[in-house]
């Protein structure tokens, strides 16, 4: 309840207020929150993993604030940057040590490679200094997909599910910010999908961590 008001202020703010000082407050405020829920709440099994999701999450709270100041470049590319670093500790606290079938990923991978070449194609010429960093955010957003799905089989079924539609929901709005920067900037309600799509997914994928952290015990091997 209280982080859905967070969130609606925020995209209240983005719509009708200045940026500066108004969404430097309103927008912070979503990635304190869920810190904030995840530090109160979480049962980690292993110091390493609580540390590995407080980093991706102060990783997502700076480059929030970077990303409001996206029209200076360096603060753009800086922002991105900690985006990719908050995507890679996510993947590292969704992974694991068991092996795993890799027939059974090749239809998984067919799908985002053609995902990753449309999308590359329709912003390809406007994309310039940023070729790499994007290249580099969208394979990042690729990977945390692939360890979000592999966690089917660790992980009881409402964990797996949060966070593998907080990802999917993540993916969708990486694709808004990209095309909306370097394809189309006029793409229909995207100052409100955008950030209505990105809170809900950081909500979703903290509460499936926080959900495995209280029900790992009754989680079967396979």
């Amino acid at each position: 309840m209280v982080f859905g008001f967070i969130l609606f202020a925020d995209i209240l703010v983005k719509l009708y207020l200045e940026v500066f000082p108004y969404r430097f407050v309103s927008k912070p405020l979503i990635m304190i929150s869920l810190i904030v829920f995840y530090v109160i709440n979480q049962k980690e099994d292993s110091r390493r993993q609580f540390n590995l999701m407080c980093i991706a999450l102060s990783s997502f709270l700076i480059g929030d604030v970077l990303l409001i100041a996206y029209e200076i470049n360096i603060l753009y590319i800086i922002g991105v940057l900690l985006f990719i670093v908050g995507k890679l500790f996510y993947i590292f606290r969704f992974s694991n040590q068991r092996d795993f079938n890799l027939l059974r990923l090749i239809p998984f991978f067919g799908v985002c490679f053609i995902y990753m070449i449309v999308i590359m194609l329709l912003v390809m010429e406007n994309l310039g200094n940023f070729l790499i960093p994007i290249l580099i955010y969208l394979f990042a957003c690729l990977m945390l997909i692939l360890f979000a799905f592999l966690r089917k089989d660790e992980v009881d079924r409402s964990s797996y599910l949060f966070v593998l539609i907080g990802v999917v929901l993540a993916i969708i709005c990486d694709s808004i910010i990209v095309l909306q920067s370097f394809y189309n900037p006029e793409i229909p309600y995207h100052k409100v999908l955008i950030m209505l799509i990105y809170g809900t997914s950081q909500y979703l994928i903290v509460r499936g961590i926080v959900d495995e952290g209280k029900s790992k015990t009754g989680v079967k091997a396979s």
